[in-house]
């Protein structure tokens, strides 16, 4: 199995560059005898006026044709956008409306692109959130009025989420874009509604029809050397439309339209059929040559076809020439703009397909199984899957999908997996221990209960990989020392053939999202080591890798080093479609944006995580509420964080199934903040981690008074990271305070040159309220800069939590700094030059706060502010 070189198939980043995705935001060309419907682009300008405009007709009635005239005679800047059945997947439906948008205002979807996962998922769908984003970023927009044509919208019938990405967008979009969308159908949109607005103007088949006129020149144009007196009976008996115009041309070229015209004209309910059946084959290709219609039956299996793939459909190495003599001959085969892609009239290609699977069934199978080979070998593997299944090929169409899987739904199309799975019968899913592996692994992505079920129908292969699958069930179960632990032990196992198979290539991502979760991450240390050698030949898995550490910096107290991990990847985050990469980043960010005191980016982000649905990566919002919780505590919000938590435990108890340590941390803190300990003692015993277990247990004993108690826990916890050593060293220093205040200066130094080292000060602050002068003690040891940071932090939460009560007036900001030192060690000259004022200056305030505080000297002043709550209590006392 590869490395190295080409990605793997349906990588989001190769997707978006495929050549067949890009073939559908070309307009097409105008064809050769395309009649100029000076009256319908007038139209089409007058109503341009509206927010949204529909041209609703059936197949072949000139609907794209005459867009694509409106859009190239315009001056209005304009962006193409043709849909596919793939874009009934809603998460590939926002990818191609971003990046038909992303021609008119470049990064304009950006933001948008990282809620796509959480609205894709089923049953857990966020659409209006999508729209609102994208809509909001649209608005900021400084653009000219433009144009959005969206072509063939009847594809995304059957398909409710799909449809309803439609309308979002629609009907959150700028007034500086017009959106002109043709389908065969009825829109997918509240019509009546947005018709009543005045939003929507829409044009049907009667408008569209042609004139006789239009249809003579039509005629004309297709058949300059047929008789002048023949051309009106056939204009009258194609009744206006387009396809059954150009098919009329057709016949008269293959010498039986005088025999035609010479027949009784009679009515046909439905044009397609009639006209589809009789033309096409029995007045058409009959005549045209063998090669020109086998190229259009070889080719019918596909919506877009470029010279390489026509040669793998049809096996001729000269088919790119039989496409350009195919469209030169009008056979229904359109050229789409720059890069040699070309279409099939849809109406026309369904008759083929339909001719193909009644003359030989087998062949139609053959013709779908040479286009899933092409596209596997252009790396476009999710058009491979479509095609192995429409081949009859579940076994190779399950193959493909388990390669794929995980770069689907880190690219946010979970729902792609889930109809493709939906679509392989159950004898084929269970046939050998390999399909159960596969099938298994690929429902991981798409829901927790429906993997468990694979899994456990799994359990009795014989397979090495199923011990990856079992780290997979405790990671999604928020055990991630245990998912870790397995991993490591499958890669043991698997030996060389780990990379030989997609489910043992994910080990290593699981051992990298252990160790970040369970802050255990050490860029130094062996596995993380091993882990970055390990993906460093799959150019995929070497991004992804850099969203893990990034994560893993943040959570065990390198904010530091994760701003600068971050702003490596910035650039390739955001020219990807990987979501689950921009999502990691993105709650890395968040937490260190609280930890280094930056609070309103930390909310807004923070909320905005803890309201996705990010399956598999269900980590994401509970950390993210979580990291409220504990943020609302540090300001003072104990209502909030309180209700904050019991989100928190609903999102445990749903995506868990059950508490996990870092919640029965938070638990602790948020029952300490409210006083009571017996609940804080029940949450603390549930932490079963071998440091934040001890952690716990030591801070309830610590506000029970039982200090010594606390020291014995806190002796047996066992620091992974830098962030535990530091909490750990300040709680510890509070438990020997009161004994041995020179043995808790010596916690609190080293707690702080760590932090300072690192760059964290929430963690110092949370903890240093309680040992103030002792922090003070130590700024000589660490720069001005993060001292004065941790200062500012300190003195926000002190005021947060702790009313102002018993003065007669109250402090200035000022006065606040002066008294906040005053029980430091710092002489007044040091207390003067910290504060950058005179010694003059600061005696000044010193006595306006002697006299507000109704004392006479600094301990006083130090004593009084503590009684009265303006200063935080000592450890001691």
């Amino acid at each position: 199995m590869r490395q190295g070189g080409r990605a793997p198939s349906g990588s989001p980043g190769t997707r978006l560059a495929s050549p067949f995705f890009r073939s559908k935001f070309r307009v097409p060309t105008v064809p050769d005898h395309y009649v100029p419907r000076d009256r319908l682009v007038d139209l089409l300008d007058d109503l341009a006026d509206y927010a949204v405009t529909a041209l609703v007709a059936p197949a072949g009635a000139g609907k794209t044709a005459l867009a694509s005239d409106w859009v190239r005679r315009g001056r209005r800047p304009s962006a193409w956008l043709a849909l596919d059945e793939s874009d009934r997947d809603p998460a590939q439906l926002w990818t191609a409306l971003m990046a038909a948008l992303d021609t008119l205002s470049p990064g304009v979807g950006d933001r948008a692109t990282a809620l796509v996962p959480g609205a894709m998922v089923p049953g857990a769908v966020e659409l209006d959130d999508v729209g609102r984003v994208l809509a909001d970023d649209l608005e900021l927009v400084d653009a000219p009025p433009s144009v959005l044509v969206v072509d063939d919208v009847h594809c995304l019938d059957e398909d409710a989420g799909a449809q309803a990405a439609l309308a979002s967008f629609v009907e959150h979009k700028p007034d500086w874009l017009h959106v002109l969308l043709l389908s065969r159908r009825r829109l997918p949109l509240p019509v009546e509604r947005l018709r009543a607005a005045g939003v929507l103007a829409d044009v049907e088949f009667d408008m569209l029809r042609f004139r006789e006129d239009e249809a003579m020149a039509m005629l004309s144009a297709l058949c300059p050397d047929a008789p002048a007196e023949m051309l009106p009976t056939l204009a009258g008996r194609a009744d206006g439309w387009a396809a059954a115009l150009q098919l009329t041309a057709l016949s008269i070229r293959s010498q039986r339209g005088r025999q035609l015209a010479e027949s009784s004209p009679t009515a046909a309910s439905d044009p397609s059929d009639r006209l589809v059946d009789e033309y096409v084959w029995r007045e058409v290709l009959r005549t045209e040559r063998r090669e020109l219609i086998s190229l259009l039956l070889a080719i019918a299996v596909v919506d877009r076809v470029n010279y390489g793939l026509a040669e793998a459909l049809t096996a001729r190495q000269d088919a790119g020439d039989l496409l350009e003599e195919a469209r030169a001959r009008g056979l229904f085969v359109t050229s789409l703009d720059a890069g040699g892609w070309f279409e099939v009239h849809g109406l026309v290609r369904d008759m083929l397909l339909a001719e193909l699977e009644r003359r030989s069934p087998q062949t139609l199978r053959e013709q779908h199984t040479r286009a899933a080979r092409w596209f596997e070998s252009m790396g476009d593997g999710p058009a491979a899957v479509e095609h192995w299944l429409a081949a009859g090929d579940a076994p190779a169409a399950l193959r493909l999908l388990s390669e794929i899987a995980l770069l689907l739904s880190e690219s946010g199309r979970s729902a792609t997996i889930a109809r493709v799975l939906d679509a392989i019968p159950a004898d084929v899913s269970s046939a050998d221990s390999e399909s159960l592996v596969r099938y298994a692994w690929c429902r991981l992505f798409v829901d927790r209960a429906g993997f468990l079920d694979a899994l456990a129908a799994a359990r009795t292969a014989d397979d090495s990989r199923l011990l990856v699958l079992r780290s997979a069930e405790r990671f999604l179960a928020g055990d991630w020392a245990g998912s870790e632990a397995l991993a490591r032990q499958a890669l043991d196992e698997l030996g060389d053939q780990v990379w030989q198979d997609p489910v043992g290539r994910a080990a290593w991502s699981l051992v990298a999202h252990g160790l970040a979760l369970d802050e255990s991450w050490n860029d130094s240390g062996r596995l993380v080591g091993e882990a970055r050698v390990a993906v460093s030949n799959d150019a995929g898995r070497r991004v992804a890798f850099e969203g893990t550490r990034a994560l893993g910096l943040a959570l065990s107290g390198h904010p530091l080093d994760e701003l600068r991990s971050a702003a490596g990847v910035r650039h390739i985050v955001d020219a990807t479609a990987l979501a689950t990469l921009r999502t990691e980043l993105g709650l890395a960010d968040a937490i260190v944006a609280r930890e280094v005191g930056d609070h309103d980016r930390a909310e807004q982000s923070l909320s905005q995580l803890a309201a996705q649905h990010t399956y598999p990566f269900s980590f994401v919002p509970l950390l993210a509420q979580l990291e409220l919780v504990e943020m609302r505590l540090g300001d003072g919000r104990h209502a909030d964080a309180a209700a904050a938590f019991a989100e928190a435990v609903a999102i445990c108890a749903e995506q868990f199934g059950g508490p996990i340590a870092r919640l029965g941390r938070v638990g602790v803190l948020v029952h300490l903040a409210a006083d009571d300990l017996e609940a804080a003692d029940q949450w603390a015993r549930r932490v079963d981690d071998p440091f934040w277990g001890p952690w716990c247990r030591a801070k309830v004993e610590l506000a029970r008074g039982r200090n010594a108690e606390a020291g014995d826990l806190l002796a047996q916890a066992l620091p992974r990271c830098p962030r535990h050593h530091v909490v750990h060293d300040l709680v510890l220093a509070q438990t020997v305070a009161a004994e041995s205040r020179e043995a808790a200066a010596k916690y609190v130094a080293v707690a702080v040159e760590l932090a300072a080292e690192h760059g964290m000060l929430q963690s110092v602050a949370a903890e240093g309220a309680t040992v103030l002068e002792l922090v003070e003690l130590t700024a000589w040891a660490v720069s001005d800069g993060w001292m004065d940071r941790l200062r500012r932090l300190l003195v926000s939460s002190w005021e947060a939590q702790v009313p102002r009560t018993g003065l007669v007036e109250d402090l200035t900001e000022r006065e606040r700094d002066v008294l906040r030192l005053l029980p430091s060690r710092l002489s007044l000259r040091e207390i003067a030059a910290e504060l950058f004022v005179s010694q003059n200056t600061l005696k000044f305030h010193l006595r306006v706060i002697y006299r507000k505080l109704g004392v006479n000297s600094r301990a006083e002043a130090v004593d009084t502010a503590r009684q009265l709550r303006l200063l935080p209590r000592t450890a001691a006392g």
